[in-house]
């Protein structure tokens, strides 16, 4: 035999016995090892945090729900008209202390009018003006998803305002202008809608909204029938909030009257959503995006007469 094939012959030998050692080590610490665990799913600790945030007053119970942004010095006052101030805020949870109860209060003075004397006297019928700053904002278990960029189902919310409103006598221009998208310059976008319809010298502007909160938190039963709840947002950086205030518990008096349980209550947050543009500019989120669009449109159709009533001078 010659050296290169005996060569061969231990090269040979030796790969045979390192690939069955490999085999050997590979089959025992398959046998050995314990199975590997599934992923665990996500508990609850750890779960991304609630879109909206809840705020509790000082015994530990909670008062609002609301995706709304929220600061410390927000105000809400509740459907039962207890007034609150928020003084802490740890992420999705606040605090807030009564600042004062309103609860026996007779409505705010109607002065001179519901109109204020910058808003020049209107020829009758009375009119107001809707839009939306948010239009892409929908009701989930109506259109299977949240938000709709452009096209979102509180569009149609508007709609039936309006024709709600006109069938009281009222006039209405609504506005289908997109702001997209859902970010923080939506305002200043919406701001030039608002702007424009406010040439028409309405007696009220109405920006329609729905918010992100736990369905039972916007639902209640008006006749026996399933209705979304609204809550009236009023911005506390304008100058003349005030003026904004006292027309929303107006609009809350009368709702509390024609419908009881429709409001939520009246919250007043950073920033000023355009209402320093108007003295009886409102925002109004109807809803939740886990009520259906129906239960939203019956409560416009409840805020249309509690609209008519606060025109006709009756809150």
């Amino acid at each position: 035999m010659s050296i290169n094939n005996k060569n061969k012959k231990y090269m040979l030998g030796f790969f045979g016995v390192l690939t069955a050692v490999v085999i050997g080590v590979f089959f025992v610490n398959t046998v050995s090892s314990p199975p590997a665990k599934p992923l665990s799913p996500v508990n609850d600790n750890t779960a991304a945090e609630a879109s909206y945030v809840t705020v509790k007053d000082t015994e530990g119970n909670v008062i609002l729900e609301t995706g709304l942004p929220v600061y410390v010095n927000d105000e809400f006052i509740d459907e039962n008209n207890i007034h609150y101030i928020i003084f802490k805020i740890d992420k999705k949870n606040a605090v807030a202390r009564i600042k004062n109860s309103e609860a026996s209060a007779p409505p705010p003075d109607k002065g001179l009018g519901f109109i204020s004397p910058s808003i020049p006297a209107q020829a009758r019928p009375h009119h107001v003006v809707i839009y939306h700053t948010h239009t892409d904002e929908s009701y989930t278990p109506t259109s299977g998803k949240a938000s709709e960029p452009g096209s979102g189902d509180v569009l149609q919310v508007g709609s039936v305002l309006k024709q709600s409103l006109n069938k009281t006598g009222i006039s209405a221009t609504h506005s289908l202008n997109r702001h997209d998208p859902h970010d923080i310059n939506a305002y200043h976008r919406s701001r030039r809608t608002l702007v424009q319809l406010l040439k028409e010298s309405p007696d009220a502007a109405f920006d329609i909204h729905r918010d992100s909160a736990p369905p039972e938190a916007y639902l209640t039963s008006i006749n026996g029938v399933s209705t979304g709840r609204i809550m009236i947002v009023i911005g506390r950086s304008n100058p003349n909030m005030q003026t904004n205030l006292d027309y929303a518990r107006r609009v809350k008096a009368a709702a509390d009257t024609l419908y009881p349980g429709l409001t939520r209550g009246i919250f007043m947050g950073k920033g000023d959503y355009n209402q320093d543009l108007y003295p009886t500019a409102l925002l109004f989120e109807v809803g939740t995006e886990g009520i259906s669009q129906d239960e939203a449109e019956k409560a416009v159709y409840c805020l249309a007469d509690t609209i008519a009533a606060v025109l006709a001078g009756q809150f």
